[in-house]
């Protein structure tokens, strides 16, 4: 009894062997070239997503310079400042580019966010990312070799913040650290001293005045202004914590008669 054929074996049953494999190489090249077509495209995608378009490296430092200078509160200077920039999880991995500045009060970290994936950055000005860590705060600066190269590691008691740096940039780099380490370290032993000596009771309420928080002051940075302990402003105050507000209405002790240090 004969088997009944297929209409596939119908159909190649008058062909050739040989035109039968040239008719596999074909749909398997067909399906290489479709394979390699795809991959290339995500690749475009990607490629397009990650790297930065043209001239935004020095529009992103243009505007975080400017931004440094109107951020600066009165009296206050840059020791040192370099280049750097940052790739965040929550911007896909994109560079950002900024400035990292070290001031005789706090340390300063001003970069442009990246090119929106999307749609192109509409015309103005750039929304800038500000942060701002006063030396009297918990944190460290360190000169560090990461998975991107060289950079500066900030570490908070809550995070970690990496900065890449290029090789143009690292001896700038290298001194923002520097004068950091010593700011802080006279921060701390000042912040020390002025605990030791002022753990003392609140006095009666009429030795107290009212103080109108500014831009760049810390709890820290008020206790040894006003000759006391961050402790007795957190107790007079009722606060839980050392993060005070601009326009907040802080009470402390009354200067001294002569006390210039409080103006």
């Amino acid at each position: 009894m004969t088997t009944p054929r297929t209409t596939k074996e119908w159909l190649t049953a008058g062909t050739p062997p040989e035109r039968r494999q040239r008719s596999l190489w074909v749909q398997v090249l067909v399906a290489l070239t479709s394979t390699t077509a795809l991959v290339g495209t995500v690749a475009l995608v990607a490629a397009a997503a990650i790297v930065p378009p043209i001239g935004a490296r020095r529009m992103a430092r243009d505007a975080a310079l400017g931004e440094v200078e109107s951020a600066m509160a009165p009296g206050e200077r840059i020791v040192a400042q370099a280049f750097a920039s940052q790739r965040r999880w929550t911007d896909m991995w994109r560079e950002s580019f900024g400035v990292v500045v070290a001031t005789d009060r706090r340390l300063l970290y001003v970069g442009a966010p990246p090119t929106p994936l999307l749609r192109p950055r509409d015309d103005g000005p750039l929304a800038l990312l500000v942060e701002s860590y006063p030396y009297d705060a918990a944190f460290t600066l360190e000169p560090r070799t990461i998975f991107r190269g060289r950079g500066l590691v900030l570490r908070t008691p809550g995070a970690r913040v990496d900065f890449i740096v290029d090789d143009a940039s690292w001896p700038e780099a290298e001194r923002v650290a520097q004068a950091s380490a010593r700011a802080r370290g006279a921060a701390t032993r000042e912040q020390q001293e002025s605990e030791g000596t002022a753990r003392s009771a609140p006095r009666p309420m009429d030795e107290y005045v009212s103080h109108i928080v500014r831009r760049g002051e810390t709890l820290t940075g008020l206790a040894r202004r006003y000759r006391t302990s961050p402790d007795v402003l957190r107790q007079l105050n009722r606060l839980g914590q050392d993060d005070i507000t601009v326009g907040q209405r802080l009470r402390v002790p009354k200067p001294a008669p002569g006390d210039t240090s409080t103006r």
